[in-house]
């Protein structure tokens, strides 16, 4: 499973290697690829730690301007080259001043009434073309979250259905089970 973090300084300013080695104290980094106001740090792992919080404190303790972005897992690298050019150019178009912490949830907020079908296969990734997905998660959304009518409707165990929600999660890291992200599934696929 690959990750990857991309921390941004303000505009103009550069971002100082202090600032990554915070964030090496955390996560245990392969590498890290910088531009001036930018760093890319890859890691493999679970971490169990706030980001939002993290950041939050860098920012106070370095009294610098820095959004960060953390992204899903992917299970090939190149599937996590494709989305990291595809998140920088959504970064450059989110003023710096709106957001501190982002995420998958916090882009399709931030988009969801301009999301084009790029930014909606970037989020849904292999669900993006899969009829059976698609299907499982319409009914299920207009069954109103409730898993017993959304099974019977769609003839399968109740348990299959369960099955199918929880690869839903572990591949987007969109949970249909709680109604913000079934909110941002139901504009994905529209």
């Amino acid at each position: 499973m690959y990750r990857y973090l991309i921390i941004e300084c303000k505009m103009n300013k550069r971002l100082d290697d202090e600032i990554i080695a915070l964030f090496g104290e955390i996560i245990a980094y392969s590498h890290v690829v910088k531009t001036d106001h930018q760093a890319i740090l890859y890691y493999d792992h679970e971490v169990d730690v706030s980001f939002e919080d993290v950041i939050i404190n860098v920012m106070s303790d370095t009294l610098t301007d820095l959004r960060l972005y953390v992204s899903y897992r992917f299970q090939q690298q190149d599937e996590r080259e494709h989305h990291i050019k595809e998140v920088q150019a959504l970064l450059h178009m989110i003023d710096f001043s709106k957001y501190y912490y982002l995420d998958n949830k916090t882009l399709v907020r931030y988009f969801i009434h301009t999301l084009t079908s790029d930014m909606k296969k970037l989020f849904l990734g292999k669900f993006y073309t899969d009829a059976i997905m698609r299907e499982t998660m319409n009914t299920y959304l207009s069954s109103n979250l409730n898993m017993t009518l959304a099974s019977k409707k769609l003839y399968l165990h109740r348990n299959t259905l369960i099955q199918r929600l929880d690869k839903f999660y572990m591949v987007t890291g969109f949970d249909p089970r709680i109604f913000q992200d079934a909110l941002l599934i139901y504009h994905l696929y529209q």
